[in-house]
């Protein structure tokens, strides 16, 4: 058949935007110093318009920290915009803020841990190619010098750590030389157990053992921790002391083994669940948790105080929410994944039906996904693969309308595995906190910022509050010790009601005044597990 003059022309129009779609797009990403990464984008003809994949507003405060280096493209809004057949160069801070997702540009001594999410375009221009350059690279489990490219297929979704200079050491593990050698053997010890134990305990997975990067770093407040399970598997310990003393040596072992607990799951497979994160953080923290007794790291109590504290603070934080009511902001911001998935987990696998161990139950699960199924979360937790078994703890918690704390106060009593106990004095101190938050929303239009420190507790000065104009430390309340006291909390409460205001002493001498019309309510008992029963139903075949 002819084809008519007309018709050619507006194919080989209707054609061009394919040949243009049909280039590459390539993405390197420079150290070039110990401070500072180049990112550049290499853009072809009639690429103007290209989305970055970490969006919204965490992509957008982490964008808002680069800076151009020439005039090819910018970032705007969530778009690198340009006019195309050009190369674009942004200036990336080192920085330890981790906004959204995997931090992009975190220093350590001597090079960089680096993610290439914050970096990540789409397809629309074509397929992505992303190249880490640096003197030393580690990336995937090789060491690399001066350039590396990553695998095509997950190009976007990759972990390097950047070197300034060439590494001589056989081991691809980074340890920050302000670590001791104590924490570092402790690291070892406890990624090497929690290795052994969940390899046997789960058969059916598999796990391919990390790059470790262990950094040091300085932030407000006292040792603390925090980290990511990637291919390199970050664990950064904030104002970490020389001499870990007991606290320091449980967060540490928490650390560790919660990180290489992921790598026994399969963090993008969940994402089709409506409770992803709570699937992939409470199923690491159960992981964790567990795989801590069976190796001795914690005690049997130690485990029950850990489980008690995690189930108070999920229905304290949730503050009388369904947790469909809640919103992921309102999840991620107070680790309710963490909080409500462990003793969702915990709870839910001991009273699980039919055969088979706990641990045995998470592995099918799994393993069904590992195959491309995508079976129901509470159906194959507490039912396994028997169709006629109804799931009765996870769809409770998870689906229903009724607030968090009134479905746990349905939940448990029938499991017979936890009993109402009062408030240990940790439980005491977060009510506290808790109260202490309610003053700066009522005070500050909805808004609250706070961190504690061995000391006291600092609350964030904000234009928006009434009362709280300028960061203030506060080491009292109403006369007594922020934390660690009985009295803190009924004694704010009392202010409350008889003068409508809560007064704080601070740590320079002054005084803050706060208002207050309704106080915070103070609850007098919370759960506590019966251990010994429940570790009993969890191992049993």
């Amino acid at each position: 058949m002819k084809i008519p003059r007309t018709w050619l022309h507006l194919l080989g129009a209707a054609l061009l935007p394919l040949t243009a779609h049909s280039a590459t797009v390539d993405v390197d990403i420079k150290l070039i110093s110990a401070d500072a990464l180049e990112v550049s984008f290499a853009l072809p003809e009639h690429c103007t318009a290209l989305a970055f994949l970490k969006d919204e507003r965490g992509g957008q405060e982490i964008r808002a920290a680069w800076q151009k280096q020439n005039d090819c493209a910018t970032a705007e809004g969530d778009l690198l915009k340009s006019a195309g057949a050009c190369t674009a160069r942004f200036r990336v801070p080192a920085t330890m803020q981790k906004i959204s997702g995997y931090p992009g540009s975190f220093p350590a001594p001597g090079g960089m841990y680096v993610h290439s999410s914050n970096y990540a375009l789409a397809d629309s221009c074509g397929p992505v190619r992303y190249r880490y350059l640096a003197p030393d690279i580690v990336m995937d489990g090789q060491r690399y010098r001066d350039t590396a490219s990553a695998n095509a297929a997950t190009g976007g979704d990759t972990a390097a750590m950047l070197m300034l200079a060439p590494q001589t050491s056989t081991s691809l593990d980074y340890f920050d030389p302000r670590l001791s050698a104590a924490t570092v053997a402790q690291i070892r010890e406890v990624a090497d157990g929690t290795i052994s134990y969940l390899s046997q305990q789960l058969p059916l997975a598999r796990f391919t053992r990390p790059v470790i990067a262990a950094i040091a770093a300085s932030e407000p407040g006292g040792p603390n921790v925090g980290g990511d399970a990637s291919n390199i598997l970050r664990l950064t310990l904030f104002n970490w002391p020389q001499v870990q003393g007991p606290d320091e040596k449980s967060k540490l072992t928490l650390l560790v083994s919660h990180e290489f607990s992921h790598r026994f799951q399969l963090r993008d497979a969940v994402d089709v669940y409506p409770d992803a994160r709570l699937i992939n953080e409470g199923g690491g923290e159960f992981l964790r948790w567990l795989t801590s007794v069976q190796q001795g790291w914690l005690t049997r109590q130690e485990a029950a105080a850990q489980l008690d504290k995690a189930l108070a603070e999920c229905i304290l934080y949730t503050e009388g929410k369904s947790w469909r009511a809640l919103t992921p902001r309102q999840i991620g911001s107070q680790r309710l994944e963490y909080l409500c998935g462990l003793p969702a987990y915990v709870y839910s696998l001991a009273e699980r039906q039919g055969p088979g161990t706990a641990l045995a139950r998470f592995d099918r699960f799994y393993h069904q996904l590992r195959q491309g199924q995508v079976p129901d979360f509470a159906q194959a937790l507490e039912c396994g693969d028997m169709p006629a078994c109804k799931p009765q703890v996870l769809p409770a918690l998870l689906t229903s309308t009724a607030t968090m704390e009134q479905q746990w106060n349905e939940v448990l009593p029938k499991t017979g595995l936890a009993t109402l106990r009062t408030p240990s004095q940790g439980l005491r101190d977060r009510m506290v906190l808790r109260a202490v938050v309610k003053l700066m929303v009522d005070d500050c239009a909805g808004r609250s910022g706070t961190t504690e420190t061995p000391e006291g507790i600092i609350l964030d000065g904000m234009t928006v509050c009434k009362s709280i104009h300028k960061d203030s430390y506060a080491t009292s309340i109403e006369g007594h010790p922020v934390f660690g006291d009985a009295g803190t909390g009924p004694a704010m409460t009392n202010a409350c009601l008889a003068r409508h205001e809560v007064a704080f002493g601070l740590k320079d001498g002054g005084r803050l005044v706060v208002p207050c019309q309704t106080p915070y309510q103070m609850r007098t008992a919370f759960y506590a597990i019966d251990i010994d029963r429940a570790l009993s139903q969890l191992l049993r075949e």
